[in-house]
């Protein structure tokens, strides 16, 4: 996949995993919980993959050549 494409499949992968991310937020924090909860859950746990996998994918593709 060339560059362009790369960046948009990322993009858009953020862009639900966010959207997922804060409809559970929204709904954790009216339940009047902490947002450490909201975090930890599995909408939470996939975002923080989501953002962090695909650094290290491109880190390591740059230094693999």
């Amino acid at each position: 996949m060339n560059t362009p494409t790369v960046v948009v499949a990322i993009l858009t992968l953020w862009l639900v995993m966010g959207l997922g991310f804060l409809a559970k937020y929204v709904t954790v924090r009216k339940s009047g919980k902490t947002s450490y909860e909201a975090w930890i859950s599995y909408e939470g746990l996939l975002f923080i993959l989501s953002i962090v996998v695909p650094i290290i994918i491109l880190i390591h593709t740059s230094v693999s050549g």
